[in-house]
């Protein structure tokens, strides 16, 4: 964790030397390269394959440097340089991508060259494609630009210079940023569209207009041998700063105009994600900083900028009046309104104007338009929602990782926060609970979210849930024959985020033949050639979100069980873990060791109890073993009676935590992996 030490030296200048890194000598900051000898000597020094994981790409250099202005507006160098180490990294430099939104940035390729292995230099043009992003659900104008590369081959480098203006905002951020790039593994996160006037300058300041951010970070999927980032501020805007997963060198110093922070990290190890890990800017190495003092100075910002979002006309209050009419009480009147900007609001995005992106839209505009995206969602439930008297604000969160302490934008989520009469806040979200009969979705649990108040918020965190909160309740009655073949039905239903997934999982079948596929692969778990019953399922139903949803299965699988001389060995059919994909801690268990946590969004339970009715003329000369495993983050039990002819079957298990920390992992895997083992523990029935 990053700690600032401040130390005058004498005169007007001020000098802080700080390394953020856990005990260890201050680094040597790196110098940029004087001349292309120097730059050559740095791609020799970054050595082949062997010498880089293995890996097909290695960074050489990846230098950035910003030049703020008193507006928040930042001018931004990239200079970065890419060593092919094998065919295959040669084929990934094919071409440079540049992702960019014209609304908000504007970007120059200065320079691109190809350094050759046998000393060849190619200056290459810098004209390339201008196309739009490849898009889904939000189409807010994301452009790409492409410039082909030659033919590359092993030793060879790329070298690109960029300058970029303009901001972009964490809502719009994907995994490639995190991956070292914003938009693009070996871009800039921005372009230009041909003939952009890039003089206009007003429509690349930041939102917070005075304010600049960033996340800086230190890591791609490649190793990287120097990242070095400068930014420079007017001497009356300071920075604060931390820095989170790793180790940054940093130096700070200013003279009689400016603030200069610079921080370094040299050969930083490739970022390999592992499956179901929590998301990379969890994991990788990054630096927060801001010029914005404090959360509540954020928050006052937000509640300003769409506090006059939030007024209803006619049409909305006659529809609030109509959703309200019947409610007994205030959950009643809150859940009707918030599921109905739930389901009535298409989630999909385009553009309406200025300030896209983290802007809330006005009601009477999203309610005529009937689509949006979150904020949007957000906005149309809080229009309603005060129409009908209540004390609602915006809020933004970041779903799916955590926000640092830092006020930088972190965030890409909007939902609602409701306050209650003593002041405190419960938290909405028209957004997840689609088909949810909760109004703020179980796995939204541990979440960090900033209200926008006209007082000004802290960053807070949502409560964890309990798992019971996010149960999946499995019932089977079946009957075994003594050809091995087993008759019966399974009754599927669920609590929480079980029953929200068992919802979706029929309302992402669009037809009904895709939703009757989807019970024939839960039976088909138990032996080829099921035969499964016509489910019944009303689309009025699945949406209905007042009642539980239950789905009642009726099948029949031959050979089901192995008979042999007079026995007869089968495994109870529940033990097979039925409903496979709705219990993702199953898959998250495979690897030996992890060095990052999972991610599992949610506590969850796994309850089943079976009766299998055994044929007659058979005695039971083995039943399973019971288990009993209780770990700090899961636990498994199980049990299995006799009582005449039937088997009676019990298994339950907990996960207790939406995220699984690496120390924890042990006893994780430990309670999965007895869990995948149950089908092989074995009933034995053996003819009298």
């Amino acid at each position: 964790m990053l700690r600032q030490s401040k130390r005058w030296i004498g005169g007007p200048v001020l000098l802080l030397a700080t390394l953020v890194s856990a005990g260890r000598a201050p680094a040597q900051e790196p110098a940029a390269p004087a001349d292309d000898e120097a730059l050559r000597a740095l791609i020799a020094d970054a050595g082949t394959r062997e010498d880089n994981e293995d890996a097909d790409l290695v960074t050489v250099l990846w230098r950035t440097r910003v030049e703020v202005e008193d507006s928040g507006l930042g001018h931004t160098y990239n200079h970065e340089v890419i060593k092919c180490l094998s065919e295959k990294g040669a084929a990934d430099l094919a071409r440079i991508r540049l992702d960019f939104d014209p609304a908000s940035n504007y970007v120059e390729v200065r320079s691109l060259r190809i350094l050759r292995d046998d000393g060849e230099v190619e200056e290459l043009p810098l004209e390339g494609v201008d196309l739009p992003q490849p898009q889904r659900m939000i189409f807010w104008g994301a452009r790409m630009k492409l410039i082909p590369l030659p033919r590359l081959n092993v030793g060879d480098a790329v070298e690109i210079r960029t300058y970029m203006k303009g901001f972009l905002i964490a809502y719009l951020d994907d995994l490639e940023r995190a991956a070292g790039t914003a938009g693009g593994e070996y871009g800039d996160s921005t372009g230009a569209v041909p003939g952009e006037d890039a003089g206009d300058d007003e429509r690349y300041i930041p939102p917070m207009r005075g304010h600049f951010y960033d996340v800086v970070y230190f890591q791609k999927r490649h190793p990287v041998r120097q990242r070095h980032y400068t930014v420079m501020t007017p001497n009356d805007k300071p920075v604060q700063f931390e820095v989170y997963n790793g180790e940054v060198a940093s130096y700070v110093s200013y003279d009689e105009e400016h603030l200069t922070y610079r921080f370094w990290r040299e050969d930083q190890p490739a970022y390999h994600e592992e499956p179901r890990a929590v998301d990379p800017p969890d994991v990788q190495t990054k630096v927060v900083l801001a010029t914005v003092p404090d959360w509540p100075e954020k928050s006052r910002w937000f509640c300003t900028v769409n506090e006059s979002q939030f007024e209803a006309n006619d049409a909305i209050r006659e529809k609030v009046a109509e959703l309200v009419s019947g409610k007994h009480n205030d959950d009643e009147k809150i859940a009707a309104i918030v599921h109905w900007a739930a389901d009535e609001i298409r989630y999909s995005g385009v553009s309406m104007g200025k300030g896209e992106g983290f802007t809330l839209h006005p009601g009477p505009m999203i309610f005529e338009n009937r689509s949006g995206v979150c904020k949007d969602k957000a906005g149309m439930a809080i229009t309603m929602l005060r129409a009908a008297g209540y004390t609602v604000y915006p809020a933004m969160t970041m779903a799916g990782s955590r926000v640092e302490r830092i006020p930088a934008d972190q965030f890409n989520h909007c939902v609602v926060a409701l306050q209650q009469d003593d002041g405190s806040f419960r938290m909405l979200d028209p957004t997840w609970v689609v088909f949810s009969p909760e109004v703020w979705s179980s796995a939204e649990g541990e979440q960090h979210y900033v209200i926008g108040t006209p007082e000004g918020a802290e960053l807070m965190q949502t409560p964890s849930f309990d798992p019971a909160d996010n149960k999946l309740r499995v019932e089977a009655r079946t009957a075994l024959a003594e050809d091995g073949s087993l008759a019966g039905t399974l009754e599927l239903s669920g609590k929480g985020y079980a029953d929200q997934r068992l919802r979706r999982q029929m309302v992402h079948s669009a037809m009904s033949l895709d939703r009757q596929e989807w019970f024939e692969r839960i039976i088909g778990r138990l032996g080829p050639g099921a035969e499964v019953e016509r489910v019944p399922l009303d689309y009025l139903e699945i949406q209905d979100v007042t009642a539980p949803i239950r789905y009642k299965v009726a099948f029949r699988v031959p050979d089901f069980a192995m008979t042999a001389d007079d026995r007869i060995y089968f495994s109870p059919p529940t033990a097979r873990h039925l409903v496979h994909r709705l219990a993702p801690y199953l898959d998250a268990a495979d690897l030996e060791e992890r060095t990052q946590d999972i991610l599992l969004w949610a506590p969850r339970m796994r309850d089943v109890t079976e009766t299998v009715t055994l044929p007659p003329g058979y005695d039971v000369v083995r039943v399973p073993e019971d288990r009993e495993i209780d770990e700090e983050v899961a636990s498994l039990r199980t049990q299995t009676k006799i009582e005449g002819r039937r088997l009676l079957f019990t298994y339950e298990l907990v996960v207790k935590q939406r995220q699984i920390p690496v120390d924890e992992y042990g006893g994780f895997r430990e309670v999965v992996q007895e869990a995948l083992s149950l089908p092989e523990d074995l009933v034995v029935l053996e003819r009298r």
